[in-house]
């Protein structure tokens, strides 16, 4: 039955269960602006009714006019879906059925499912490259969802719809459905969201010869669910083709794809967790689009989403196997600069396995604040030595023997060189997390209170707020340099532990002076295990008074220690420690 109603053609089907019972009906709605395109018959609704008594595990009766070949394909999809579900056998039987007119008579356009997600975007930008016969004449979108809840955020979706198909030239054609009542109670709306968008979009198909579904992967992944190939060859009638879009990209050169293009990227949208229209940023999709745009080389993968990548909320999350294509990539091949993303998503994935974490470098290192953090360091050099991010971490990293140690880079030698011979206006500077743990650490605090008292003033910055100790600090690394630079040397307390290797690595790249200020025993037995270059870094506490802290003095001091860290190489020291 069809209506006029508040400026849209409704289809409304009734429904009646095998035992008898009317189930509520399906309405498909469509603008009246876009009747030329509207089919009456029972055609389109046919996948998604076929859908309905597969999932019921009911055969199917349709009592309405059927294109002949959409009759065939309904009754392989009912079989089809009713073997992968476990629910018996449905049987499809149409009472009444047409032959359509020549496809040359029925119109010529290229309709595209467009959602602004990332494989439909990839799909659209091939389609605009393709000659005019198969090139995009048509952007269909449909609405979906519960009317009430999503509505203010379907038109804000749609909104950004018109805006491409403006810029593009494209006509937009805005259906709706409510068969997601009916199905989404049997299972999840990935495994039907397929036949009931495909069935939606064909009943403004009517000048449309092809139809085409961008699904999650390549034409030769079949997952029966979402866009599986043999989904969409049960699917069609005589006059409209239903077609994968991008079949031979993965999901990553997708991304890559949109990537390249200004309007693509400006315009990306993921995200359906958010409650909003754009990208939350903070939800699962949210966080693997970005992270594949970090894959990617996107010099600013977070553009476009509410919050960026967090790699605490990445370890959180709930990973299926259905995900282990798309998140191998981004395990293996996350570059450096991202080191501590892709250790994320590794830990997530094993965990969401039940496998136990391996040990790494940097897991417990304090976070970089002149630069690089452990891992993206530990990275970088095995990167070059083995072409992979991680290796097996048999030693600590440290100092004391045994201990693999932590260099500065061979390509920053020459300047951390030059850097060391340079006059400072400061004695001292403390720039530590004063957030340790989740507590607060007030020996930083105290370190520096007691500098001051003997050294007179210095640069200090202790970055971490209790509540939000996990938030980047508010002074980057440029800036965090830049303040080094001011002082001769750079002091931090610890309680025991081999003397610190990022933060010895960072001070002498900014041409200070590392000094460890430990209690008097720990500082004791610490200076007798390091070799005799490196005993001078650590500080007894009760001597802080008595400290030396003179341009001669700390120049004594700073050129064998530059001289023991820049004598060997931090991807040789990795490669030997990993495999010894």
């Amino acid at each position: 039955m069809t209506r006029v109603e508040a400026g849209h053609l409704v289809v409304r089907t009734e429904i009646v269960a095998a035992d008898g019972s009317e189930l509520a009906p399906i309405e498909v709605r469509i603008p009246v602006a876009h009747a030329d395109l509207f089919d009456p018959t029972a055609t389109p609704g046919a996948a998604t009714l076929a859908t309905v008594a597969a999932l019921r595990g009911e055969d199917l009766v349709i009592e309405g006019a059927v294109d002949v070949v959409t009759a065939e394909r309904t009754a392989r999809l009912g079989l089809l879906l009713s073997d992968w579900w476990g629910t018996g056998t449905t049987h499809v039987e149409v009472e009444d059925t047409y032959v359509a007119p020549p496809s040359e008579d029925s119109g010529d356009g290229v309709g595209l499912f467009f959602t602004r997600g990332a494989d439909s975007w990839s799909t659209l930008l091939d389609l605009l490259d393709e000659p005019v016969p198969d090139r995009v004449t048509h952007l269909i979108s449909i609405h979906h969802g519960p009317p009430d809840l999503f509505r203010a955020i379907e038109a804000g979706i749609h909104a950004g719809h018109r805006r491409v198909a403006a810029e593009l030239g494209l006509e937009l054609v805005v259906a709706e459905t409510t068969a997601r009542h009916l199905l989404d109670p049997h299972r999840r709306w990935a495994d039907t969201s397929t036949t009931a968008l495909v069935a939606t979009g064909l009943q403004v198909a009517t000048g449309l010869r092809r139809l085409v579904f961008s699904g999650a992967h390549p034409v030769g992944v079949h997952t029966r669910t979402g866009a599986d190939p043999d989904v969409l060859d049960a699917l069609g009638t005589s006059r409209t083709e239903v077609v994968l879009g991008n079949p031979h990209r993965s999901r990553h050169e997708r991304i890559a794809h949109l990537a390249s293009d200004p309007l693509a990227r400006s315009t990306l949208q993921v995200c359906w967790e958010g409650m909003s229209a754009g990208n939350c940023g903070r939800c699962r999709k949210c966080q693997l689009t970005m992270s594949a745009l970090a894959l990617a080389g996107d010099p600013d993968p977070t553009a476009g989403f509410a919050a960026g990548l967090d790699p605490a909320v990445v370890r959180q999350l709930e990973l299926g196997p259905e995900l282990g294509s798309f998140l191998g990539p981004l395990i293996d091949g996350l570059p450096p600069e991202h080191e501590e993303l892709r250790r994320a998503w590794s830990d997530a994935w094993e965990r969401n396995r039940g496998i136990e974490p391996r040990p790494r470098w940097g897991d417990d290192a304090p976070p970089g604040l002149a630069g690089p953090g452990v891992p993206q360091r530990v990275a970088t050099a095995l990167w070059a030595t083995t072409g992979q991010p991680v290796a097996p971490a048999p030693a600590p990293l440290g100092w004391r023997g045994g201990a693999v140690p932590l260099r500065p880079p061979h390509d920053r030698h020459e300047e951390i060189r030059a850097l060391a011979d340079t006059a400072r206006p400061h004695a001292w500077a403390v720039v530590e997390h004063h957030i340790r743990d989740g507590a607060r650490d007030g020996h930083q605090a105290d370190l520096a209170f007691s500098l001051a008292q003997h050294h007179g003033p210095g640069p200090c910055y202790l970055p971490g707020i209790l509540w939000a100790h996990l938030d980047p600090p508010v002074l980057d690394p440029d800036a965090v340099r830049t303040l080094l630079r001011t002082a001769r040397a750079r002091l931090w307390w610890r309680a025991d532990g081999d003397l610190e290797p990022l933060r010895v690595v960072e001070a002498v790249e900014q041409g200070c002076l590392p000094l460890q200020v430990m209690p008097p025993a720990a500082a004791h037995d610490l200076a007798g295990d390091l070799p005799s270059a490196l005993a001078p870094l650590v500080i007894d506490e009760t001597t802080l008074a008595d400290l030396d802290l003179s341009p001669t003095a700390v120049a004594t001091r700073l050129g064998p220690v530059v001289d023991h860290l820049l004598s060997g190489s931090t991807e040789h020291d990795l490669l030997a420690g990993a495999y010894q």
